[in-house]
């Protein structure tokens, strides 16, 4: 088992230097089939240096044509440290089943929404309406998952969602209606209902400790998608021994 551990750890990392390439390709609607580049000069980027633990552990964190620095490298480096903890303990938690293997998926998809919106406020179609067919057959193909259930919370989030964003007048954007509807699907009916209950409730702490420190002002935006994604992630690991433990 603890071999299996890390080398799911590994795939962690390597999922973490693809989702860094996506983040930094994706604002410029370029494909992300394409080499990493120096955002400076164009010089295409050393092997050595798609990851940004393998840069930092060399000392080589800037460009070898300009020496220009990697304006994201420090969010890179996060994520590469952060994902490969998640793949080991989902591997711990649940074995080598079907699903912790979509859970994985899934955990990718949160992680690269999370950083789209917290860095330019966008949640990418293109990330997350193919999220969405997957989190749909999902429903239909892996054991242990119920497809009424999928299809209730997926279309019961959105519809829930959507009237909240007419409502707010900009407070909630069409990313965060999908990735709902996503979240729905993911785990179903009644886990989304205490997703997005919990994800308010975080939102709501988290813009408080932030107008109490005076970072942000009654005005500023605060992207809600980052709040939907942890409590997604902590209700599709946790969430039916929460649900048994606490409502049942």
């Amino acid at each position: 088992m603890i071999l299996l551990i890390i080398v799911h750890a590994i795939l962690g990392w390597l999922a973490a230097v693809a989702i860094n390439h996506a983040a930094d390709i994706l604002p410029s609607r370029d494909t992300v089939f394409q080499w990493p580049a120096c955002h400076q000069c164009g010089a295409r980027r050393p092997a050595r240096q798609w990851s940004a633990l393998l840069a930092w552990a060399a000392r080589q964190k800037t460009c070898p044509q300009c020496g220009a620095a990697r304006p994201t490298f420090n969010r890179s480096l996060v994520v590469e440290l952060v994902m490969p903890v998640m793949f080991a303990y989902l591997m711990s938690h649940f074995g080598p089943a079907p699903y912790m293997w979509l859970v994985s998926v899934y955990s990718v998809i949160l992680v690269l929404v999370t950083v789209t919106d917290l860095e330019h406020r966008l949640i990418f179609n293109v990330v997350i309406l193919p999220s969405i067919g997957l989190a749909i057959a999902a429903a239909f193909l892996v054991p242990g998952l119920y497809w009424r259930s999928a299809l209730v919370g997926g279309v019961g989030a959105f519809v829930v969602v959507y009237v909240a964003a007419l409502v707010a007048r900009g407070g909630l954007g069409e990313g965060d209606v999908t990735l709902s509807a996503f979240l729905g699907f993911a785990m179903g009916f009644p886990l989304i209902v205490l997703s997005l209950t919990f994800g308010v409730f975080l939102g709501g702490f988290i813009s408080l400790l932030l107008l109490l420190s005076r970072r942000v002002g009654l005005k500023s935006f605060i992207p809600y998608g980052p709040f939907l994604t942890v409590t997604g992630w902590v209700m599709l690991v946790w969430g039916d021994a929460i649900w048994q433990h606490y409502f049942f």
